[in-house]
């Protein structure tokens, strides 16, 4: 497919003649331009798609070849449905031609004949305002990787995503100070392991290689689920789990630990920014096809001009009575129908799906973190919900976590802005609304509903609760969500995702540092009052809720044993979106929990939107 051509822009070009002593001519010429409104408003990004072709000379994939305008247009729309509708398989693939398509999912150009010819596309976000990327560089040939054949070749590249993943370039810049590297960790055996009478998976060793922590991580960053990490091993991110390849039930934890550091933005001089700015308007103007005006005159009367009525004419005194005529003719620049990416970039994303008025900078579908500041109002706010939802029966006092407090300070406070995960919820919280005509029975006496937080949809029961686990699987649920496949059916209420409304409930079963438990493991629980423990504070959507106030068993042949799907209504059609197993205090001595309980059984029911960090304080 020939590269896109770049329209020429041509200089403004204005020939003056001196003529202090000439006199004033009667009529002035002005040649015929194609006239460009300047715009008024904020200058918006642009979309280019771009496929791996070859330089020549043997080379294969080492530049970048931009798709033409109309078909670049096609692309971008029908990406934005596939992100918004991931559900819908005809939006996956995009046809560029009778030979030839596009695998979003792959981010690969393939052919009908044989998928295993691919060539690697990108999607490139030009910013106005900085400078903008060509379409074969030196930065973009490293960056290139090699894991995908050229059109002509017939060697099977359909490798698996973990032998794929291990050929991941470092594109990042040389002076990157390792500070800024997140910090991953596996869980290894003390003393020689349990057959030299040593622990199991009871240690955590970093991966102390610079170059594969910034694989790790880069990875991680664009939502790889494995890389490979040596011809035995290869990471499993979505689980967070380190694998064997002969054999998956071989595991071992992973943990990530986020960069504390954040690298300063570089200040743009003066004319740097003037020199962004006029790029980013030859960039747009270059974008919908108009050119640069190019204006000759010939004459320099300076006197002053009025416009006359209709008729296009110009009527300059000088001064001394005497006036001269001037006519115009103008062309108008040909006019390009706004396509659906140009409609789509003037509108945010953030209105399009609907996600929270906290989140920021959402300008792509990309998974983001961002670091709330002590001094703002989520983060006080989340230090209230945290110390205001500690039970008394856990204060100073073991308790299943082996560590006496009596308060959970909390440090850090990351926001998760996923976008793709929101829409999925979203979607789900609508469909629990229409399906119960637009309000659910509301749930009383959550004392999570603390003033100061984030807005929540009342009417779907929406709640934001506390999930607790070891710091090390934190990144890969932030990350992918939640996975009800991996639910254990001894729970209580069956395989369901549990959450609590007590901060100090949920903290029974955080674990950091060195330690390497999951669950509530006292007894091998080997954290210290100094190690700073996360909890994920998740929105979840209760819907209709069944209040098990009286618990009926998970047994054999009890209500709740060998279940993993949300209990039916009385009239045995219709279900419940939820299941709250009501407390003590709550309900009376026939409760069997001292505090609350929440669950739900689909994964898209729960949004993760906080990584939490605390401290146990006495």
């Amino acid at each position: 497919m020939p590269p896109k051509k770049k329209p020429v822009t041509a200089s403004n070009a204005v020939t003056q003649s001196s003529s202090a002593t000439t006199a004033i001519p009667t009529t002035i010429n002005i040649t015929p331009v194609a006239v460009t409104a300047v715009p008024t408003t904020a200058v918006q990004k642009k979309i280019q798609w771009c496929w791996a072709g070859d330089s020549g000379a043997g080379a294969s994939q080492d530049i970048l070849v931009e798709y033409d305008s109309k078909v670049n247009s096609e692309i971008e729309s029908q990406y934005q449905m596939h992100l918004l509708k991931p559900k819908i398989i005809k939006y996956l693939k995009f046809k560029l031609d009778k030979e030839r398509y596009i695998d979003f999912k792959k981010m690969v150009q393939s052919r009908y004949d044989d998928p295993n010819k691919m060539r690697t596309v990108e999607r490139q976000e030009i910013i106005p305002g900085s400078a903008l990327p060509p379409p074969s560089t030196n930065a973009t040939t490293k960056r290139r990787r090699k894991i995908i054949n050229s059109d002509d070749s017939d060697t099977d590249s359909e490798n698996s995503d973990s032998s794929s993943d291990s050929d991941i370039s470092d594109d990042s810049d040389d002076e990157d100070d390792e500070d800024y590297i997140a910090r991953w960790f596996w869980a290894g055996d003390s003393g020689g392991g349990p057959s030299k009478g040593g622990g199991h998976q009871d240690i955590w060793v970093e991966y102390d290689d610079m170059n594969m922590r910034k694989k790790l991580e880069k990875a991680f960053s664009i939502g790889k689920k494995k890389l490979k990490v040596d011809n035995e091993r290869f990471v499993d991110f979505q689980n967070m789990l380190q694998r064997r390849y002969d054999d998956e039930s071989k595991r071992r934890n992973l943990k990530r630990e986020d960069p504390l550091k954040v690298r300063p933005t570089k200040k743009l001089t003066k004319s740097q920014k003037i020199s962004n700015a006029t790029t980013a308007l030859n960039a747009m103007a270059a974008s919908h096809g108009t050119t640069t005006p190019t204006t000759t005159i010939t004459s320099t009367s300076t006197a002053p001009v009025t416009r006359s009525s209709s008729k296009g004419q110009m009527i300059a005194s000088n001064g001394n009575g005497a006036t001269t005529t001037t006519t115009t003719t103008t062309t108008s620049s040909t006019t390009q129908k706004p396509t659906l990416t140009s409609t789509m970039s003037t509108i945010s994303i953030s209105s399009i799906i609907k996600c929270p008025n906290t989140w920021t900078d959402v300008d792509s579908m990309n998974y983001k973190e961002v670091d709330v500041k002590p001094h703002e109002n989520e983060f006080q706010w989340m230090s209230k919900l945290f110390s205001q939802t500690i039970s008394s029966n856990h204060k100073g006092m073991g308790t299943l976590s082996p560590i006496v407090f009596n308060d959970l300070k909390v440090t850090r406070v990351v926001r998760v802005q996923n976008p793709m995960l929101w829409v999925s919820y979203h979607a789900r919280k609508q469909k629990i609304l229409d399906d119960n005509n637009g309000s659910c029975p509301p749930i009383h006496s959550v004392i999570t509903n603390i003033p100061g937080s984030p807005e929540l949809d009342k009417k779907a029961n929406e709640l934001f609760l506390f999930h607790g686990l070891n710091v090390s699987s934190v990144a890969g649920i932030a990350k992918f969500g939640f996975d009800p496949r991996f639910c254990s059916l001894d729970g209580m209420f069956g395989a369901g995702l549990y959450f609590a409304e007590n901060s100090s409930k949920s903290n029974q079963y955080c674990h950091g540092g060195a330690c390497t438990c999951s669950g509530f493991q006292a007894t091998s629980c080997k954290c210290k009052p100094s190690d700073e423990v996360c909890l994920l504070v998740c929105r979840v959507v209760m819907g209709d809720c069944l209040v098990e106030n009286v618990f009926r068993g998970n047994g054999p042949g009890q209500f709740w044993n060998g279940r993993r799907t949300e209990p039916k209504k009385p009239n045995n059609i219709n279900i419940y979106n939820s299941v709250i197993g009501e407390s003590k205090p709550n309900y009376g001595p026939k409760a069997a929990l001292q505090l609350r309980e929440y669950i739900v059984y689909e994964s898209s029911q729960v949004f993760v939107e906080y990584k939490v960090y605390f401290k146990r304080v006495k």
